[in-house]
Protein backbone atom coordinates (compact mmCIF):
# COMPACT_ATOMS: atom_id res chain seq x y z
CA UNK A 1 0.00 0.00 0.00
CA UNK A 2 1.42 3.42 -0.95
CA UNK A 3 2.14 6.31 1.69
CA UNK A 4 -0.26 9.58 0.87
CA UNK A 5 3.26 11.09 0.22
CA UNK A 6 4.00 9.12 -2.27
CA UNK A 7 0.28 9.32 -3.81
CA UNK A 8 0.37 13.12 -3.91
CA UNK A 9 4.17 13.21 -5.70
CA UNK A 10 2.32 10.88 -8.25
CA UNK A 11 -1.12 13.26 -8.68
CA UNK A 12 1.02 16.06 -9.11
CA UNK A 13 3.65 14.31 -11.44
CA UNK A 14 0.65 13.37 -13.50
CA UNK A 15 -0.62 16.51 -13.16
CA UNK A 16 2.52 18.71 -14.48
CA UNK A 17 2.18 16.14 -17.66
CA UNK A 18 -1.36 17.39 -18.13
CA UNK A 19 -1.41 20.41 -20.97
CA UNK A 20 -5.00 21.15 -20.31
CA UNK A 21 -4.31 21.47 -16.28
CA UNK A 22 -2.18 25.18 -16.43
CA UNK A 23 0.74 24.50 -14.06
CA UNK A 24 0.39 25.05 -10.42
CA UNK A 25 -2.91 25.78 -10.92
CA UNK A 26 -4.41 22.91 -8.45
CA UNK A 27 -2.93 21.80 -5.07
CA UNK A 28 -3.29 18.31 -4.23
CA UNK A 29 -3.80 16.91 -0.67
CA UNK A 30 -4.02 13.37 0.37
CA UNK A 31 -5.73 11.74 3.52
CA UNK A 32 -5.90 7.76 3.44
CA UNK A 33 -5.64 7.50 -0.05
CA UNK A 34 -8.33 10.29 -0.78
CA UNK A 35 -7.10 12.93 -3.02
CA UNK A 36 -8.19 16.41 -2.46
CA UNK A 37 -7.73 18.73 -5.47
CA UNK A 38 -8.00 22.29 -4.91
CA UNK A 39 -8.03 25.61 -7.11
CA UNK A 40 -9.66 28.40 -8.55
CA UNK A 41 -10.43 26.51 -11.58
CA UNK A 42 -13.93 27.45 -13.34
CA UNK A 43 -13.34 26.06 -16.43
CA UNK A 44 -15.38 22.67 -16.60
CA UNK A 45 -12.96 20.69 -19.22
CA UNK A 46 -10.22 21.56 -16.99
CA UNK A 47 -11.68 20.04 -13.61
CA UNK A 48 -12.64 17.16 -15.63
CA UNK A 49 -9.16 16.64 -17.16
CA UNK A 50 -7.51 16.63 -13.11
CA UNK A 51 -9.86 14.73 -11.95
CA UNK A 52 -8.94 11.95 -14.30
CA UNK A 53 -5.02 12.62 -14.01
CA UNK A 54 -5.31 11.79 -10.28
CA UNK A 55 -7.82 8.51 -10.32
CA UNK A 56 -5.28 7.28 -13.27
CA UNK A 57 -2.27 6.90 -10.00
CA UNK A 58 -2.76 3.73 -8.16
CA UNK A 59 -3.62 3.73 -4.86
CA UNK A 60 -6.53 6.57 -4.84
CA UNK A 61 -9.53 5.57 -3.03
CA UNK A 62 -11.12 8.96 -4.14
CA UNK A 63 -11.62 12.47 -5.31
CA UNK A 64 -13.18 15.16 -3.53
CA UNK A 65 -12.99 18.28 -5.94
CA UNK A 66 -12.79 21.66 -4.47
CA UNK A 67 -12.22 24.23 -7.33
CA UNK A 68 -13.89 27.46 -8.33
CA UNK A 69 -15.64 27.83 -4.78
CA UNK A 70 -17.82 24.74 -5.44
CA UNK A 71 -16.76 21.23 -3.26
CA UNK A 72 -17.77 17.90 -4.78
CA UNK A 73 -17.46 14.81 -3.43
Amino acid sequence: MKHDTQIQQEVLAELSRDENVPAGAVGVEVHHGVVKLAGRINDDTTKKSAELDARRVDGVTGIVMDMGGVQRR
